[in-house]
């Protein structure tokens, strides 16, 4: 029979290690929950394989991640013909091609047979953020599980959308600047050392592009290994900034004093969080503890800030409408919407559609951006190779004058 190797918490709360013999690894985990523990990792003994990590970040594996989207949808349809939630995941394995994705749903599904909460089995998925997790405790809390998953399924198709346009919009221009490096490698390296030897032993100096050429190339022929080095140099100075609180605040603040661009990170994570906060509402969370779940979906120091000051002066006592007046990072528009939704009693309605309103204002913008990008960069990328065109005819005008001399 089959052995697993399992870590599980006790009834006390301290935590055990052993290996049990079952014929699955879904009688495994009914074996551990019908003896009162609490499985967090059940594999077979053969199967655990050390991982090389670096310090404060995941696994280096190249393992692909689960399509949130495409889960989330296919749940909300088999949640709503009336399965479980663990027959739902059972059939979606069955349908995924993919051993990897594969077995990532298996450990979600494992952990829900062996009696662990459906958003802390979801939480070893790739992705699931903690404000994630919220929405989905409060859908097995309220009974709406097929409702969050739609609009989680939702929620990941836009942004999906949103990152496969601006990833669109960007190759072409990725591609120029490639192609202009690679024109000024050779520039660098062929064309400027043929045309210096002209100079030598003249009075006339040579041109300032020459000159820059000329260093680049030196640098690029007999060191070589200043440019890996610098990438590396520069790897591990975001790493180590990372680590930082101090930086990721700073470095934050400054995103968001980025014109335009800090403008659509400040709008998207305020839409997704006033859609968070009406979800956990409209499932009956209460206030205090939906602010501070709905504050996890910032990932910028400053905004997260503003949501915990949020949650603390409604805690004392505060109304939502002037705790977020007094936030001071939300439009007119919503102020007067949360204030109406505040005298109506009708809160989770009010902020899902001031999110809504958000979300088509943000993806407008974005549209708009997206269309000036292009030939932005194609402009500004044209200008370099004019300017480089330039000063190529400039050397080529000063040899003539030097024959001439």
């Amino acid at each position: 029979m089959p052995a697993f190797a399992y870590r599980a918490y006790l009834a006390d709360g301290s935590t055990e290690a052993g290996v049990l013999d079952a014929p699955t690894k879904q009688d495994a985990a009914r074996k551990l929950a019908q003896q009162g523990r609490r499985s967090y990792h059940l594999a077979p003994v053969n199967s655990e394989r050390p991982q090389l990590r670096l310090p404060g970040r995941s696994a280096l594996t190249l393992t692909r991640r689960v399509d949130l989207s495409r889960l989330f949808s296919e749940l909300s349809v088999l949640l709503n013909a009336g399965f479980t939630v663990d027959r739902a995941l059972g059939a979606v394995i069955s349908g995924e091609a993919n051993r990897q994705r594969r077995q990532q749903l298996q450990s979600v599904l494992d952990l829900t047979t062996g009696g662990r909460p459906i958003a802390e089995a979801f939480a070893a998925l790739p992705g699931i953020t903690p404000d994630v997790a919220a929405l989905l405790a409060s859908g097995e809390r309220s009974g709406k599980m097929a409702y969050i998953c739609q609009r989680l399924a939702d929620t990941f198709e836009a942004t999906a959308k949103r990152r496969a346009a601006i990833i669109e919009a960007l190759a072409y221009p990725a591609f120029l600047l490639l192609v202009m490096s690679g024109a000024l490698v050779i520039l660098a390296t062929v064309l400027v050392p043929a045309l210096e030897p002209i100079f030598e032993g003249s009075s006339a100096p040579k041109p300032f592009t020459m000159t820059m050429l000329s260093a680049f190339g030196t640098v690029f022929r007999d060191y070589p290994f200043v440019f890996p080095l610098a990438a590396v140099l520069g790897l591990l100075c975001y790493l180590l900034l990372s680590r930082s609180a101090g930086a990721r605040r700073q470095l934050s603040h400054w995103l968001l004093k980025v014109p335009l661009i800090g403008a659509l990170v400040r709008d998207a994570v305020i839409a997704r969080y006033l859609e968070t906060l009406a979800l956990l509402l409209g499932n009956g969370v209460a206030m205090t503890e939906a602010l501070g779940l709905a504050a996890n979906v910032s990932r910028q120091s400053s905004l997260a800030a503003s949501f915990a000051s949020i949650e603390d002066n409604v805690a004392n006592g505060a109304r939502l409408h002037g705790a977020i007046v007094k936030a001071g990072i939300f439009d007119h528009a919503t102020m007067s919407l949360v204030s109406l939704g505040e005298e109506a009693n009708a809160l989770p309605v009010v902020l899902d559609r001031a999110a809504r309103m958000l979300q088509l204002t943000l993806a407008r913008r974005i549209d708009t951006v997206l269309k000036l990008l292009t030939p932005a960069l194609t402009i500004s990328l044209g200008f370099l190779v004019g300017s480089l065109v330039i000063s190529v005819m400039t050397t080529i005008l000063s040899i003539n004058d030097l024959a001439l001399q």
